[in-house]
């Protein structure tokens, strides 16, 4: 069994046991390496264990089915009947070009397209009590609307670690591309892709670390 944890930077540290084995005195390059893969372990630890400073809200509605690989164009307009009435200045009902995939909003974003906008409802009438309702219940709402800035749609800045202690159905309604959820978006006719990817030295950077423990001498 490898004794070591799996992470990007376990190659910086597998050359500690072999130099100590050998009477080797580490070298200043090896103890900065090796100071820097500490400090970034304990960082992403010191992340990962944190959390906002609001407590977060606890939401029942739950993830959308995944996005089907056929469907009748009458039925993906249903996943869209909604989110129209409020959604209507887009350019296009979809990022497809080709209008051989049919796909409906929630097939990608998730959240609930029965919902619509109050009838005869502006501009103007985006605060009322019963379009903010409206909204709230078509949405997919975050775990923590204040550290979000809600109701501002503006991601906030460095935004990432924040994700990581959101909710799936939220990350899906945010980006569906993103790898935590894209397998719900895009899985039914890209999951070679998707699959790939995930494993690809992009994703993972593995070969960054391992240049950086042969160029230190550590390997």
């Amino acid at each position: 069994m490898d004794p070591y944890p799996l992470h990007p930077l376990t190659g910086l540290l597998r050359g500690a046991v072999p130099r100590a084995r050998a009477g080797r005195a580490p070298t200043r390059s090896f103890i900065l390496a090796v100071s820097a893969a500490l400090a970034l372990i304990l960082g992403e630890c010191a992340l990962a264990a944190g959390s906002p400073e609001e407590e977060g809200v606890r939401r029942t509605d739950t993830m959308a089915p995944a996005a089907p690989k056929k469907q009748t164009a009458a039925s993906a307009a249903e996943k869209s009947a909604g989110c129209l009435t409020c959604h209507t200045q887009t350019d296009a009902q979809t990022m497809h070009a080709n209008p051989g995939v049919v796909l409906g909003c929630t097939d990608c974003h998730g959240g609930n397209a029965r919902i619509a906008a109050p009838k005869g409802a502006g501009l103007a009438d985006r605060t009322s009590q019963a379009y903010v309702l409206a909204k709230e219940s078509a949405h997919v709402l975050p775990r923590y609307p204040k550290a979000w800035s809600y109701p501002s749609s503006a991601n906030p800045k460095d935004s990432y670690t924040l994700l990581n202690r959101e909710r799936a159905e939220f990350i899906r309604f945010m980006n569906p591309g993103d790898y935590r959820v894209v397998e719900w978006s895009c899985g039914a006719c890209h999951l070679p892709i998707i699959q790939a990817s995930e494993r690809s030295l992009m994703s993972t950077s593995a070969m960054l670390w391992e240049g950086a423990s042969y160029n230190n001498g550590i390997l």
